[in-house]
């Protein structure tokens, strides 16, 4: 890391791209050079390597391809060694979602042993479960009218101590699901949630990983959600920064809502451009006034008071920051969505997970 490091120092020209929509680079520096060169003979402060989102903007937006990200993963990796440093940044409350995601209690398999999808597994991911089980079952149900024998997985994909730079406890977790996958016999797995997408694409190679919404553009929407939203407000696009690089999700999403009907403005920084929600890289956690700032900057680049995303925690983010967030999925297949999501507590939250997790396992093969 020390080479690339230095490499970076005497490519970076200052131009201050990186800082630009960045959550945290301004709260610790005005010139990104001298960090970097401050950077060649010590590590980032703890207190700045967990500011970081890991979002990837920096690397987008820097000329000369300069990746303050891998710089600040790298020294979360040192850093999640002492548990003690972990802690201060609210580790504890990582370890209790991943331990708890991963009890019989909120997690489960259900596979189907006729059709001819068995081979496919759907996996919601933690933040849709937590906010609507019957959002979920829906589209499942959906997805096995089109798809028979598909199965379904409650299970977390183990970003969150990831994400913290803990990768001998992400490794446990994650090959925890890798194993409950094979069990089910799933060589393809369907994701809601774009970072369940990222972590499968990057960790397991080897399953064929395909989003939702590509998915749903694929088998066709409902014939009731098509063109229901002609006559509602528009609403501005979120893009979620762990698919930045993802265009095919892009357009597909973007397809989905020209489906519906929904009328939608994209904001100025989209796409591969888009910005932190605010929740990214464990934010809420670490640095909570950080990612609450994010949150009000993100949902204020745009004039919709509602905005619509691909992930229940963008989702929420935009919410938090003042605006009214909405899940795609919600227009597509609740047809008596108010337009408006139902805060939720934390105690709510696990309950709709726990409740998510019966109706799995109520299941019944219905080939």
């Amino acid at each position: 890391m020390e080479r690339k490091i230095k490499d970076y120092e005497s490519e970076c020209v200052d131009c201050r791209c990186c800082m630009k929509g960045c959550p945290m680079l301004y709260s610790f520096t005005i010139s990104p050079k001298k960090l970097l060169i401050k950077f060649t003979t010590e590590l980032p402060t703890s207190d700045m390597a967990f500011a970081c989102a890991n979002c990837g903007l920096c690397a987008h937006t820097c000329p000369r391809d300069i990746d303050f990200g891998a710089i600040f993963t790298a020294s979360k990796k040192n850093y999640a060694e002492d548990k003690k440093v972990l802690k201060k940044y609210g580790y504890g409350g990582v370890i209790f979602h991943q331990k708890s995601s991963f009890s019989k209690l909120f997690s489960t398999t259900k596979k189907f042993t006729k059709g001819e999808y068995t081979h496919m597994a759907f996996m919601p991911g933690c933040a849709l479960s937590s906010y609507s089980p019957s959002l979920v079952h829906t589209v499942f149900n959906y997805l096995q009218s089109k798809c028979s024998g598909m199965g379904i997985i409650q299970q977390c994909c183990g970003t969150p101590t990831r994400a913290m730079g803990d990768m001998a406890q992400f490794q446990t977790y994650h090959s925890q699901l890798e194993n409950d996958l094979a069990k089910m016999g799933a060589t393809t797995v369907v994701t809601a949630c774009e970072n369940c997408f990222m972590s499968l694409k990057t960790y397991a190679p080897h399953i064929k990983i395909v989003s939702l919404y590509s998915l749903l553009r694929e088998i066709g929407l409902p014939e009731t959600a098509k063109n229901r939203y002609t006559n509602a407000s528009k609403m501005a696009l979120h893009d979620p920064c762990p698919t930045r690089y993802e265009k095919v999700i892009h357009a597909d999403v973007r397809a989905l809502l020209e489906q519906i009907g929904l009328p939608y403005e994209e904001f100025t920084f989209n796409r591969e451009r888009t910005l932190c929600c605010g929740s990214g890289g464990m934010l809420e956690l670490s640095h909570p006034s950080l990612a609450y700032e994010q949150m009000k900057t993100r949902a204020h680049q745009t004039t919709c008071e509602s905005i619509v995303s691909y992930c229940q925690s963008c989702a929420e983010s935009m919410s938090h920051g003042g605006k009214n967030g909405v899940h795609l999925l919600d227009l597509i297949f609740n047809p008596t969505f108010s337009m408006k999501q139902e805060e939720q507590g934390t105690l709510k939250k696990w309950y709709n997970r726990f409740t998510s997790r019966q109706k799995i396992d109520a299941l019944k093969d219905k080939a």
